[in-house]
């Protein structure tokens, strides 16, 4: 097989850290300790095993075995209560670190678990198609990946395949093959290296891996020959899905833990880094690389992540969001920049990703015609200020009002952030503007007044407002708004409101509104919404 036909083919590595509660456990105690270990949970009322240490396997400990049993057969066993928040946030860490070897890395169902949600073991999935060149080969990539997690004090067995069902079955199946904690499944020969192993490793129900033990069938192999109808007539369609999947045959789709950006790019360290600056020339030297391909597809950075894997295991990140589409290094860079001083570098940092996780359409920047009196737009300097108090105080803590296609004046208007905003930059998406003018201040909730009008239909001749009286020279209106019919008040349809722009003697500008109508049999009443500047 050609090294292009190689290529071509989907790599899967399996993961399996059958102690992982209690290596999470042995490393929050700073312990390193030997004896067997177990993580305990309440199950139909009484306590039972769930995480085991290697020790306690060798012992013939099973999970979900009853503390009695386990204290009986080894009296030295050390319980502790499983932390089901804790083993998660490890678990999270867990596919933040793989995220290093590939953005592909998903966790793997098939996992013993507490009905409280606490952890027995982890498996992951990774899909390292074309990944594994950046560590030399796969080979160098499982023993990287194990020496990471061993240096972490994580015990892992892990494969690598065509397929991640037959991933799946040596990483947990085959100890004849992982005396060194891994294997690697040359392409294409997945079938001769699952036909020793058991039914069950190929993800089976536990009725029909006992099915097929009474039948004989107790080893993969066997299913090879044996007519396809009968198996599936007899033991359920799951049975030929499995297969297929494991040999290769059928598709198996693996969902990432985490969103995968499509633009991503990766610098990996001789030395690791520590100091702010250094972490500035990465990110910058990261940066310029992103913005050219960016550049390529006309796409411009709405969100940016920075991933930065410590020397310790851990993954740290750091993130920016941009109110409008932007591809300017500098700019990008000097947003990022104030979140380095918050990224505990620990020991240091050997492998740097930026990628951006959401992008949108951005053009090639317009030219201005150097035009006597012609001066630039402040739309880029706005965006900037925009984008640069959003990242420091957080996306909620800046928002403009815009306008929303609403009768009632008070709700007419609503918060909205930078990103939401965008959509009214456009003239085709805006809701229609107000047919009458509307005051610059407005008073929430309306003001009562006193009025005296010569008819109930006209505007008022005076009124008195905050123990003033006002007499009304010159009048505007009605403008007449329905309320919107879905709402009530007090448990009654709103009423329809008569808008008037007064003005009184001295030049003063008000806007009263009458709120009923008198010849539907309402008594009005009248209030003060606003006063024009």
């Amino acid at each position: 097989m050609s090294p292009l036909e190689a290529g071509r083919r989907r790599r899967i590595l399996s993961l399996w850290l059958p102690s992982f509660a209690t290596d999470c456990l042995t490393w929050r105690r700073r312990g390193g300790a030997t004896e067997p270990l177990a993580t305990t949970v309440e199950m139909h009322g009484r306590p039972v095993l769930l995480g085991l240490s290697q020790g306690a396997r060798d012992a013939g400990l099973s999970p979900l075995m009853a503390v009695s049993d386990a204290r009986a057969r080894l009296p030295e066993l050390r319980l502790y209560p499983s932390d089901p928040l804790a083993e998660t946030a490890a678990r999270d860490h867990l596919i933040a670190f793989c995220r290093r070897y590939t953005p592909w890395v998903a966790a793997d169902p098939a996992v013993l678990t507490a009905a409280e949600g606490g952890l027995a073991d982890v498996g992951l999935w990774l899909d390292i198609t074309g990944c594994a060149h950046l560590c030399g080969g796969e080979a160098q990539l499982l023993d990287d990946l194990l020496g990471r997690l061993a240096g972490l004090g994580l015990s892992g067995q892990a494969c690598i395949a065509d397929s991640a069902g037959a991933a799946w079955a040596v990483a947990r199946f085959a100890p004849h093959l992982l005396a060194a904690g891994g294997h690697v499944i040359d392409p294409g020969t997945q079938a001769g290296t699952l036909a020793s192993l058991p039914t069950a490793a190929l993800r089976l129900p536990a009725k029909t891996v006992e099915g097929l033990a009474l039948s004989g069938l107790r080893r993969i192999g066997q299913l090879y020959d044996l007519p396809r109808a009968p198996l599936v007539a007899r033991f359920g369609k799951t049975l030929g899905q499995r297969l297929d999947q494991a040999l290769g045959r059928a598709d198996e789709p693996i969902t990432p833990a985490q969103v995968v950006a499509p633009y991503r790019v990766r610098l990996t360290l001789p030395e690791p880094i520590a100091l702010v600056s250094d972490v500035t020339a990465a990110c910058q030297r990261l940066l310029a690389r992103l913005v050219e391909r960016l550049a390529a597809d006309h796409k411009g950075v709405r969100q940016l992540r920075l991933l930065c894997f410590g020397v310790d295991g851990a993954a740290r990140q750091a993130s920016i969001g941009v109110s409008r589409p932007r591809r300017d290094a500098a700019g990008l860079l000097a947003l990022l920049q104030p979140h380095f001083e918050t990224l505990d570098a620990g020991f240091g940092f050997d492998m740097l990703i930026l990628e951006a996780v959401a992008v949108d359409e951005l053009g090639a920047a317009p030219r201005l015609l150097d035009l006597a009196g012609a001066t630039p737009p402040a739309t880029a300097a706005v965006d900037d200020l925009v984008d640069r108090l959003t990242n420091r105080l957080g996306a909620g803590a800046v928002h403009r009002l815009a306008p929303v296609a609403r009768h009632l004046p008070e709700r007419a208007e609503e918060a909205v952030t930078p990103a939401t905003a965008a959509a009214w930059d456009d003239p085709a998406t805006s809701p229609p503007a107000t047919t009458g003018a509307r005051p610059l201040r407005l008073f929430d909730p309306p003001e009562g007044v006193e009025t005296t009008a010569l008819l109930p239909d006209h505007p008022p001749a005076r009124f008195r407002w905050r123990g003033v009286t006002y007499e009304v020279v010159r009048a505007l209106g009605p403008e007449r708004l329905a309320p919107e019919w879905w709402r009530t008040v007090d448990g009654k349809a709103a009423r329809t409101r008569d808008y008037f722009q007064v003005e009184d003697a001295d030049g003063r500008r008000f806007w009263l509104y009458r709120l009923g109508l008198a010849e539907r049999g309402e008594a009005p009443a009248w209030y003060l919404h606003g006063v024009f500047a």
